[in-house]
This record gives C-alpha cells, structure tokens and sequence, in this order.
C-alpha cells in the first residue's frame, strides 16, 4: 500500500512541477544530451501550426541527419527519413521543471532498436528556415565545413593553417593575469603552444561542428572556446571565414 501511495505522489510532484516548454516561432532550439553513452545534440526549427524541421548530430565529425515533425503541448513527434524512407522515429516529451528539457523513445527503424535521449536546452538562436546561420555570410554547410577545418587543424596541431585563418590583431588571454595581442603570423605561432595547451585542445574536441549557436558577433564553437566570422572581403557567393576570437 505504501509503495502505491508514493508512486501517486510522484506522479502528482511531476504533473505540479514539470509544465509545457512555450516555443516560440521562428526560432532554433537546440538541445545537447546522450543516448547509449553517445553525446548528441538535436535542434529543430519552429515554423506555424506546431510544425517543426532540424537535424541531429554527434560530436564526431559525421553528417547530420535531418529530421522533420511537430510539437503539440509538450508532446513532441519527430522523423528522421533517407530516400523518402524513415530510419528513425522519436516519441516524447519537451518540458520545464528546473530545467527545459527534452525527452524522447528514439527508435531506429531499421534494427527495431528503442533508446532513451534525454537531452537539456543548450541555446536558443534566431534565423530562418534555410539558413540557420543568418548574421554571416553563406550556407549553413559552408558555415560548419570551416568550423570542422578548425577542429581538425586545432587536433592536428596544425599552426599554420589556424595562422593562416585568423583575424589580426587577435588579443588572447594565455593566463588569468596574462594576455597577449597577436599582430601578424608570426606572433601567433610564437605563442601557440601557450594558447593551445593539451586541456584546451581536450575541450574543443568535444565540441560539435553542427548547430552551433550564433549572433551579430559570430558563430560560437563550444560554450565560446572560439568564434569565427566573415573576412572583410568575403560575399554571399564567397564566404570566406576566419576565426575573431580564441578563449583558453
């Protein structure tokens, strides 16, 4: 008796304390959590009528998937589909107690296989429906083809292309008490090993190179690790990037 009197309190505590997430229009959502162990962030775009589009990605430099659905209350109904066919099918909930949440039954269509994402609201940023990175200059997909450039120059270790790909004068803070302003090049390469220690280049492989957050300052990478934006130069047809700020 006493254990079915503690599971209706919990499902009262629940209905009290957890209520629908308001989304507003034309907005990406994005929300980072795992899934068997496996960090993914999901993002959808809210368009009328509770209709919703987006992708979902892994930290791992792999396509993103894009995925279609709508949101009704808290009751959320997303697909993902290859070649007008669906590989995957999420059923769930989005909603707010402490935190906005997102939570679904992910099944993979093609191996019957359930799992349980469980994921946070990680950032909201405005855009439109084909172009999620609206405040810089080309596609989405030329946008995250040069944040994985970075990635993999930082994880290789390769200065001269990140040399090459930044914007001077660059100040960099290289300690709490120590910052350096990097006129050219060479400056640059003289202090790399002090801007990319081992721990800082741990954080940014962590980080994702799809859906990443973005305002009139830029694309963020991580929580803020780098941004990037357009050179002085570059046009809609060719969107030259380069990275504006570094944050050890």
């Amino acid at each position: 008796m006493k254990k079915i009197f503690l599971v209706a309190y919990l499902l009262v505590q629940t209905s009290v304390f957890s209520f629908s997430l308001d989304l507003e229009l034309n907005q990406w959502y994005d929300f980072t959590g795992k899934m068997d162990d496996k960090s993914i962030q999901l993002s959808f775009y809210t368009l009328k009528s509770g209709k919703l589009i987006g992708s979902f990605c892994s930290i791992t430099n792999e396509p993103k998937v894009l995925l279609t659905g709508n949101v009704k209350g808290n009751e959320i109904y997303l697909t993902a589909s290859l070649n007008g066919k669906i590989t995957d099918e999420l059923i769930g909930k989005i909603f707010t107690d402490d935190q906005d949440m997102l939570e679904v039954s992910w099944q993979k269509m093609t191996a019957g296989v359930k799992s349980i994402y469980k994921a946070v609201l990680s950032s909201v940023t405005t855009g439109t429906e084909g172009k999620r990175y609206s405040h810089v200059l080309g596609s989405d997909a030329a946008v995250e083809q040069f944040v994985a450039n970075v990635k993999k120059a930082v994880a290789k270790g390769d200065k001269i292309w990140l040399a090459a790909n930044l914007f001077y004068p660059l100040k960099v803070r290289i300690s709490e008490k120590s910052s350096v302003v990097l006129k050219n090049k060479n400056q640059f390469l003289a202090q790399y090993d002090k801007i990319f220690t081992t721990a800082f280049k741990s954080t940014l492989n962590k980080t994702f190179s799809h859906n990443l957050f973005n305002n009139y300052q830029g694309v963020m990478i991580g929580n803020g690790e780098i941004w990037i934006n357009n050179t002085l130069n570059a046009s809609e047809a060719k969107p030259i990037f380069q990275i504006i700020a570094i944050n050890p």
